[in-house]
C-alpha cells in the first residue's frame, strides 16, 4: 500500500517505475507462464507427477498476475484511476495472491524434492498426486481467505486535493492499519516460515549430495547440479521478490506509526516503491524453477548406485531415485 502522496503531478519516480516494470513484466512473464503452463499441463500431465502440479499452480498463480499488469500500466502512466472500484481492487489483490501463493507452492516444491533425494523410498507412499492435489487445494483455500480482506482494503479513493481518483494509493489512516496487520501476519506465515523451511531443505539436500557421489557417467553429475540449482533458484527468488520488500513495507508502517522516526519515512517509501518493483519480478523467475526441474535425475527404472563417501567406500542402492516420480 504505498504513500499517501498530496502531489498533484506525476514527478514522483514511482510513476514511471512502476509504468516501465509492469510493463517489462508483462512482456516477459506472459508469455514465459503461458507456455510453461501448457508444457506442463498439455506434455507433462497432472495424473502421476507431483512436481507438475506444484509447477502448474504457480504457473497459473504468475499468469493471473501478469494479466492484471495492464490495469496497473495505465493507472501509474496516467495518474488517475477510471475503472470503478471493482477493477480497483482485483489488481491489488492478485499482487498479494502472486506473493504468496508463489511462496507456498516453491516450498512445496523444495519439500518435496527435499523427500525425493534424501528419503525417496520412505517418501513415496505419500508423494503421491491426489496428495499434492489436496496440498494444492488447501493452499488455494488460504490465499482465497487472504483475498477477501484485501480486496476490502484496497479500494478506489478520491483523492480531494488533486480532484481525480486514485487506485493503489491514497489511502485512508484505518485503511493503512489494516493492511499494516494483514501484511505481518502474512509475512510470518507467508514468507518467513517457508523460506526457513525452504532453507532446511536446501541444507538437508547439499549433506546428502555431498554425502555421496554417482558412480556413473557424468550426467549423473549434472543432476546433481541440477537439484542444487532449483534449491538455489528458490532462495534466488526470496532474496529478491519476497523478503525486500517485505522489510522495506515494514519499516514504512513503523516509521508511518511513529514507532520508527519519522526522519526516515522519505526513505522507507523510496525503498519500498523499488522492492515492490523487485518483488513483481517474480512472474519472471519462477520459470527458473521449470528449468532446472524440467529434466529427470534419470529415465526410465534404471538403479543408481551411490558411493558413500563418509564410510570405507559401501556401496548404498538407492532403488529408481528420480526427481519425478
Amino acid at each position: 500500500m504505498p504513500h499517501n502522496n498530496t502531489d498533484c503531478t506525476l514527478t514522483h519516480f514511482r510513476y514511471p517505475l512502476f509504468t516501465s516494470t509492469y510493463s517489462i513484466v508483462l512482456l516477459f512473464g506472459f508469455p514465459l507462464n503461458s507456455v510453461s503452463l501448457w508444457i506442463l499441463l498439455c506434455r507433462n500431465g497432472l495424473k502421476k507427477s507431483v512436481p507438475v502440479i506444484y509447477m502448474a499452480n504457480l504457473a497459473l498463480s504468475d499468469l493471473l498476475f501478469t494479466l492484471s499488469l495492464p490495469f496497473r500500466i495505465i493507472y501509474f502512466a496516467t495518474g488517475r484511476w477510471k475503472l470503478g472500484n471493482a477493477l480497483c481492487m482485483i489488481p491489488g489483490t492478485l499482487f498479494a495472491v502472486n506473493i504468496y501463493s508463489s511462496s507456498l507452492f516453491i516450498t512445496l516444491i523444495s519439500v518435496d524434492r527435499m523427500l525425493a533425494v534424501v528419503y525417496p523410498i520412505r517418501s513415496r507412499s505419500f508423494r503421491t498426486a491426489p496428495v499434492a492435489c489436496a496440498l494444492s487445494v488447501t493452499v488455494w483455500l488460504f490465499i482465497a481467505g487472504l483475498a477477501v480482506p484485501t480486496a476490502i482494503n484496497h479500494p478506489e479513493n478520491e483523492d480531494k486535493d488533486c480532484n481525480v481518483t486514485r487506485c493503489f494509493e491514497k489511502y485512508t489512516e484505518e485503511e493503512w492499519k489494516k493492511g499494516f496487520i494483514i501484511l505481518c501476519i502474512t509475512t510470518f506465515f507467508g514468507i518467513l516460515v517457508p523460506f526457513v523451511i525452504i532453507l532446511g531443505c536446501t541444507v538437508a539436500v547439499v549433506r546428502q549430495l555431498r554425502g555421496y557421489s554417482m558412480t556413473s557417467s557424468c550426467n549423473t553429475e549434472l543432476s546433481k547440479s541440477k537439484i542444487v540449482n532449483l534449491f538455489l533458484s528458490n532462495l534466488l527468488i526470496y532474496a529478491i521478490c519476497f523478503i525486500p520488500f517485505h522489510i522495506a513495507f515494514i519499516l514504512f508502517g513503523l516509521s508511518r506509526f511513529n514507532i520508527l522516526p519519522q526522519i526516515h519515512r522519505d526513505f522507507y517509501f523510496n525503498l519500498q516503491t523499488v522492492t515492490m518493483c523487485m518483488a513483481s519480478t517474480n512472474s519472471c523467475l519462477d520459470p527458473l524453477i521449470y528449468y532446472f526441474s524440467s529434466k529427470r535425475i534419470q529415465g526410465g527404472n534404471e538403479r543408481q548406485v551411490w558411493t558413500d563417501e563418509t564410510t570405507t567406500g559401501t556401496a548404498i542402492i538407492l532403488h529408481k531415485l528420480r526427481l519425478y516420480r
